[in-house]
């Protein structure tokens, strides 16, 4: 059974944007190819303010914060009333237990929202508060299935209420600035708050691993534990409690199957492990005698939950038999990990909510065991725990480990999908006076990545909304490596388009320049700040960047390697980060990047003419569901298919021909087939079928149509033509490709035209025959053929 620790991302926000796809229109043409306009995505606007005054938003946003603070409060009390009364170890253990636990099958992770968003944080909040009572006010009585009920709602409640009671309609009167920076800080204290995922189990385990069992001998020297075997021991824990939970579960089902009432009795209490006696007393009760089998059985499940505490009990012998630590130090690890009742005594209630100390000490040490109802949440919080104890025994050596450690693994993450690229790290190049470093570059075929590695820690005060931070890590993080990337772009292709100039950055790099075309700019941090990296927009009032910044995307390292993992034809992988790169600061996302995948893999980017001139956000925060189903499942061991973008069979077949040969520049063309949506795809399939019987029966016809002709909508500067003939008048097929190039290039903002030329007399390929052709020579440097017309096409033909 999986531990469920997802919290949900999407943030309220004040509109909403939902994509809806329209279909490619095709229509048969008799005698000229005929342009075909692509599809694009249809908006609806929803905002349920928006026929309100600004009198009457004011009055309801300082209701709301007015009745939150109250209820804030009354929720409070309830929680801390069923503390003194009820047992609170087996109240967090069933909440827990019962909440934060979901399926694992053949089918993979059983991914379903709690209808009520009842999610880890929520039990984080709970622990800490029991923390806050010295044991002696801990409640005694077993709590009732309406108690553990009443704890859930209150505890959901009461996280809402936290939130909420910050609303006031002084926010009206804020410049837009202040409005901004305020509107940031919301976000990023909700995330932190609720978010607790910053990659899948098995990544968090191995970034945290290789990162920090460099460090294995001083903090054994200095703690009497290694870091590495801290990581061994919680994920212990986890898997041992995901064991002992399908245990539970199993024998429920078990249970539920007997349709006997004294037969689920008899099983019942053997399965506890008492007599006969005990089943004859239940049995004789008055209690049971009316109730149905299936009233009974619920009965039963509720005593049964009281055993809960049980599945997250753990001692020193068990953790160090199973893992082959030494006692000693599995003892001081639980014991330096753990907090003990009344410990949080004097931590203010509010604070909780950004800044819980369990969050870095998740056991609770109880008299002779230790107790973990959440272990996950060592790994949640693992960068920030084991980052607070070395840099107290080296700071410097930490901060050198943590770039070192960035760089190597994006170079590694590059090389496994791009094992034939040429990468260089810490290239120093000069401006003028000025030397500068760029972390990392990449040369695949035509195209050049330039990669800064940002290993800068992310702050607590930050995390809690602090302005000053917040603006400052931006600026570490996302502001200064774009600029930095902008700055060597800018100079290497200055170096291009003048290859007089003499610059020893040519010297330095193991590619000649002309063979570069096309430069992508790209930032990778070791930890996620608040999911913020995934849109600019986010900070366009601010007034932290810079005028005239020109952003690049962003991304965690652990989302970087899923990027890489989760699309498997490489020109892909450089379509993805090219249209991201082009949708920076032009929309407005509300979600994370593997949200952005999502809606890769089910749209390829290809989002029409979408801005942000009439809305607010466009939100994408449940796109990642086919994409957590899948690593989730294969990180407890279930392999299910592996999602990938809808891409119809033709352009598979395109994408792995252009791969096998891998003629120069076949990226550039891979990009350009993939700015065509999954629906055309498919549509276009369709009608090169029809075409293609079209061209067999009408070959010898002069002007008979056997050309499509795909134009793009004004946002997208790429068209596409393809040409069919046979070897009958494969003798014209240079004047059929003119014609087809031609018609692509004509409406003005069409720049570039992708041809493909397709003997149907032969199926073998799926084209023999793809160029990519231009409106002015100087705009895409020869390569191949030149079509000679008065607007000269540059092509670069099939190998």
């Amino acid at each position: 059974m999986s531990r469920d620790n997802k919290a949900k991302r999407a943030l309220k926000k004040r509109e909403k944007l939902r994509i809806k796809k329209t279909r490619l229109s095709i229509k048969a043409e008799k005698e000229q190819p005929r342009p075909i306009g692509i599809s694009t995505p249809v908006l609806a606007n929803f905002s349920p303010f928006q026929h309100l005054t600004d009198e009457m938003r004011r009055e309801l946003i300082d209701d709301i914060g007015a009745k939150s603070k109250t209820s804030y409060q009354e929720r409070l009390n309830e929680i801390q009333h069923i503390l003194v009364k009820h047992d609170p170890i087996t109240v967090l253990a069933i909440v827990s237990g019962d909440c934060l636990s979901v399926g694992a099958g053949d089918q993979g992770v059983q991914y379903k929202e709690r209808e009520d968003s009842f999610n880890q944080s929520h039990v984080e909040i709970l622990q800490a508060l029991i923390l806050k009572m010295p044991e002696s006010e801990w409640g005694k009585q077993p709590p009732t299935p309406d108690v553990i009920q009443g704890t859930i709602n209150a505890l959901k409640y009461f996280s809402r209420d936290f939130t909420f009671s910050r609303f006031a309609s002084e926010r009206f009167d804020l410049n837009s600035k202040e409005k901004a920076v305020n509107e940031v800080q919301e976000w990023i204290r909700n995330h932190t708050q609720s978010v607790r995922n910053w990659g899948f189990y098995s990544q968090v385990k191995c970034i945290s691993t290789e990162l920090y069992s460099y460090f294995d001998e001083k903090l054994l020297n200095h703690l009497g534990f290694r870091a590495s075997e801290v990581i061994v021991v919680f994920d212990f824990m986890v898997r041992t409690i995901e064991k002992r939970l399908t245990e539970r579960l199993t024998v429920l089902k078990q249970l539920k199957k007997i349709n006997n009432k004294k037969e689920l009795v008899k099983k019942y209490h053997h399965i506890i492990g008492q007599g006969q006696k005990e089943v004859d007393e239940l049995l004789s009760s008055e209690a049971i005698s009316g109730l149905s089998v299936q009233k009974l059985f619920f009965l039963i499940l509720s005593h049964y939950d009281l055993r809960l505490p049980v599945c997250f009990y753990f001692n020193e012998e068990h953790i160090s038999e199973a893992s082959n630590i030494h006692r000693e130090n599995i003892s001081k690890i639980l014991d330096y990990f753990s907090l003990c009742a009344g410990a949080l005594s004097s931590n203010e209630i509010g604070y909780l909510f950004l800044d819980n100390p369990i969050w870095n000490k998740p056991v609770v040490k109880t008299s002779n065991l230790y107790f973990c109802p959440v272990p996950q949440l060592f790994f949640s919080f693992v960068l920030a725990s084991f980052d607070e104890i070395i840099e107290s025994l080296n700071k410097d050596d930490l901060h050198e480990r943590r770039a070192q450690y960035l760089e190597n693994k994006i170079v590694e993450i590059v090389k496994r999908r791009f094992p034939e690229s040429t990468t260089v790290s810490g290239l120093t190049w000069r401006l003028g006076n000025d030397q500068y470093e760029t972390d990392l570059i990449t040369m695949i075929d035509s195209h050049l990545l330039i990669i800064e590695a940002k290993s800068q820690r992310i702050t607590k005060p930050a995390l809690r909304g602090a302005p000053d931070r917040i603006k400052r890590h931006i600026k570490e993080l996302f502001v200064e490596p774009s600029i930095q990337s902008t700055r060597l772009e800018n100079r290497l292709n200055q170096l291009r388009l003048n290859p007089d100039i003499n610059d020893e950055l040519r010297e330095k790099l193991p590619i000649d320049l002309n063979n570069i075309h096309k430069i992508i700019r790209l930032s990778v941090t070791l930890e996620d700040f608040a999911t913020i990296q995934s849109s600019f927009l986010k900070f366009e009032e601010t007034e932290w960047l810079p005028k005239d910044f020109c952003p690049c995307p962003t991304m965690n390292l652990a989302d970087f390697e899923t990027l890489f993992d989760f699309l498997e034809h490489p020109v892909q992988i450089i379509h993805y980060l090219q249209r991201r790169t082009e949708m920076e600061g032009r929309i407005n996302f509300v979600g994370c990047e593997l949200d952005l995948m999502g809606l890769y893999a089910s749209t390829l980017f290809n989002l029409g003419n979408i801005n942000t001139d009439n809305c607010d956000h466009l939100v994408i925060s449940e796109m990642s569901e086919p994409l957590d189903r899948y690593y989730d499942s294969k990180d407890n061991g279930i392999f299910i298919e592996k999602p990938k973008p809808r891409t119809s069979t033709l352009f598979n077949r395109i994408f792995n021909q252009l791969e096998r040969r891998s003629t120069p520049r076949w990226t550039e063309i891979g990009v350009l087939l993939n700015r065509f949506s999954p629906d055309d795809q498919i549509k276009i399939d369709a009608a090169l079928v029809t075409l293609k019987k079209s061209v067999q029966r009408m070959w010898d016809k002069e002007g008979h149509k056997n050309s499509i002709v795909l134009i793009p909508p004004e946002a997208s500067e790429f068209a596409m033509v393809v040409v069919l003939y046979n070897d009958k008048n494969i003798q014209r097929k240079s004047e059929f490709i003119k014609n087809g190039a031609d018609m692509a290039l004509e409406p003005e903002h069409v720049r570039y035209c992708l041809v493909i030329g397709k003997n149907i007399d032969h199926d073998v390929v799926p084209y023999h025959y793809i160029a990519l052709a231009s409106k002015r020579a100087d705009q895409l440097a020869v390569c191949g053929e030149v079509t000679n017309r008065t607007e000269s096409h540059t092509a670069l033909p099939a190998r």
